[in-house]
């Protein structure tokens, strides 16, 4: 876990450098809501199989805000972004007698890091652009009646997660548009479950550096 703190760390440290090297690649800033689902994650109940009811969100989806995020287009197919996430989770899954698992509003904050590159190939569009993404992060949830690692519970609790994403983008303007991303965050330590995130926002495009 400690090599994988070490990476996110440095891409962070690494990130206004390389915006610097690049020129006049667009920022992109967007801010929006999340939802997180952590029982498509193949657990055992109250958690379920992967991608069980995958797009059940009024039972497994908890939905809240802010999720912020800062990208940086290396050139026009990749890019790097950083984003930050906040929410509580009240759904943590079923069981056959109980459709809707419920726990008491447990804080949930994550911070990723992920390299993209777009996948333009797949749509005939100027305003299409769909990406997918890899990259490492740090989540914290409140212990709570399934996931209590101390004596008392109500602790914070965080790991290490590596994650895969995939998304699209559809810009109204040259400058203004909507993000839609859903992304897989996987936990090596038992103590965070494994869960999924999904996101949408407005992404506003920033043509000339800001940053020297």
């Amino acid at each position: 876990m400690k090599k994988v703190l070490v990476s996110l760390f440095s891409i962070l440290v690494g990130l206004p450098m390389i915006a610097q090297s690049i020129g006049e690649s667009p920022w992109v800033f967007e801010a929006g809501i999340n939802a997180v689902n952590v029982y498509s994650v193949g657990e055992d109940a109250p958690q379920g199989p992967f991608f069980d009811e995958f797009f059940n969100a009024s039972d497994h989806w908890n939905i809240g805000l802010p999720t912020l995020k800062v990208a940086r287009y290396l050139n026009e197919d990749m890019f790097l972004s950083v984003r930050a996430s906040f929410n509580k989770i009240s759904k943590w899954g079923e069981f056959p007698d109980v459709p809707r698992v419920k726990v008491d509003k447990l804080t949930y904050l994550g911070f990723d890091a992920m390299i993209n590159t777009n996948i333009n190939n797949l749509f005939k569009s100027e305003k299409a652009e769909p990406f997918a993404g890899v990259g490492l992060g740090y989540t914290w949830i409140e212990e709570g009646t399934y996931n209590t690692l101390s004596e008392t519970g109500g602790e914070l609790v965080g790991a290490a997660t590596v994650n895969a994403a995939i998304g699209l983008k559809y810009w109204l303007s040259e400058t203004i548009g909507v993000s839609w991303e859903t992304t897989y965050k996987h936990s090596f330590e038992a103590y965070l479950t494994k869960h999924w995130q999904h996101s949408l926002g407005v992404v506003f495009k920033i043509e000339q550096c800001l940053c020297y």
